[in-house]
């Protein structure tokens, strides 16, 4: 499923990216269908209970379509799109996990994953604007393939460790790059460099384990005012998915709603007010977010 957060009447929404081209209120299309089962309260419960809800809302869809009420469920055009989950538990990042990008960082690729955290506040919805603060210095895009954790554990192990996974999100891991160059130099975390308020662009979609068959194998590719300026394979990845989730687990308890930022490829670049910064990884969909002077 391709899962939508949708701001109707002022309240987050879980909706769905139908195989008919709308984009349907789950709750909404699932009262006027009379389906039986609960409506998730959001993504992340549309996404864990998706084998049932898929089968509840393509009947809802069918019904509603024979009685001619179809149309009553479906999101208006004019609604606010939002980040799948515009705060996560946590955001679990995974830095230089792409060999060419190690390599034009003046780096070498890590025997063990660097993960660092990412703040939750930093997280906007696909079309907010990206707010660059002054006198900050330079401020970079990275591309990233998200994964998204319905459920958690200790010591998951890494043949296992794909059960644990709700969906797929696209994110921009914005960084203040001067400001995370003069940590380096002194020996300090990447945390506030990264965690700036609107540095955590995330969306549109949430997409289901079930539509991404394999994760390791999706183009991945960034354009600043339509012009390219990342284009690489999910397949470079250093450390792969299961492994993070594995990895990750052996130190603390990974829990539903945290969320794993899998590393950017290489071709990173300076963005400035002005600029409209796109990602597209494949089969998940294209996030696009403004740049404005904070």
């Amino acid at each position: 499923m391709k899962l939508a957060n949708i701001e109707i009447g002022g309240i987050p929404t879980p909706a769905i990216v139908h195989s008919d081209g709308n984009v349907y209120d789950i709750p909404r299309l699932l009262a006027l269908s009379g389906a039986g089962i609960a409506p998730p309260e959001n993504l992340l419960g549309a996404a864990e209970q998706r084998g049932e809800l898929a089968v509840a809302v393509a009947n809802a869809v069918m019904s509603l379509e024979m009685s001619g009420n179809a149309a009553e469920a479906v999101v208006p055009s004019a609604s606010r799109l939002l980040a799948p989950l515009p705060r996560p538990n946590r955001i679990l990042a995974i830095g230089r996990n792409y060999a060419e990008h190690a390599k034009e960082q003046g780096a070498t690729v890590s025997e063990e994953p660097i993960v660092f955290l990412k703040a939750s506040q930093s997280v906007i919805a696909p079309d907010a604007p990206i707010r660059i603060p002054e006198g900050i210095g330079r401020v970079d895009f990275e591309a990233e393939l998200m994964v998204v954790l319905g459920s958690g554990g200790k010591n998951i192990a890494e043949a296992d460790a794909m059960r644990y996974i709700a969906g797929y999100t696209v994110f921009n891991d914005v960084t203040a790059r001067t400001m995370q160059k003069k940590a380096q130099s002194s020996n300090h975390p990447w945390f506030m460099s990264k965690s700036l308020d609107t540095f955590g662009p995330m969306g549109p979609y949430l997409v289901t384990p079930d539509e991404v068959p394999d994760p390791h194998d999706l183009r991945i590719s960034l354009t600043v005012n339509g012009e390219t300026k990342q284009d690489d394979s999910t397949a470079s990845m250093v450390f792969r998915i299961p492994f993070l989730i594995a990895y990750l687990s052996r130190f603390f308890a990974l829990e539903s709603g945290d969320v794993i930022a899998t590393g950017t490829p290489s071709g990173i670049r300076a963005i400035l007010p002005g600029d409209v910064v796109s990602i597209t990884v494949e089969g998940v969909g294209t996030l696009t977010n403004p740049v404005e002077a904070a």
